[in-house]
């Protein structure tokens, strides 16, 4: 089997593949408190957030932080009554997902 590909080498095809993997086992997905603040305050499910993770895509340039090996995605999914982005940490070592915040835009 060949080396595992790092995160910063990883296209935004594969970072999204890698998140999708992920949130199909939710046991590997984690809540920062302030996106369960976020989630309360929008009226947002965990279950909502985890099919954004599973169904979404990532439109925006991921940024890459070097110096904490971490790498935040924002995964959006456009629903019929309303749109939601969340926003997720990656990093080389951790092999979870650790969503930090979640946003919504009514139709």
């Amino acid at each position: 089997m060949g080396a595992k590909l790092s995160i910063f080498s990883s296209s935004n095809a594969d970072l999204q593949k890698r998140i999708r993997h992920l949130a199909l086992d939710s046991s590997k997905v984690f809540f920062t408190a302030h996106v369960q603040d976020r989630m309360l305050e929008r009226q947002v499910t965990d279950l909502e957030v985890l099919h954004c993770l599973q169904e979404g895509v990532i439109e925006r340039p991921p940024q890459r932080d070097r110096a904490n090996h971490e790498v935040k995605c924002r995964m959006e999914h456009f629903g019929s009554s309303r749109n939601l982005a969340v926003v997720v940490v990656l990093s080389d070592e951790d092999p979870d997902l650790l969503v930090v915040t979640v946003m919504t835009r009514t139709r």
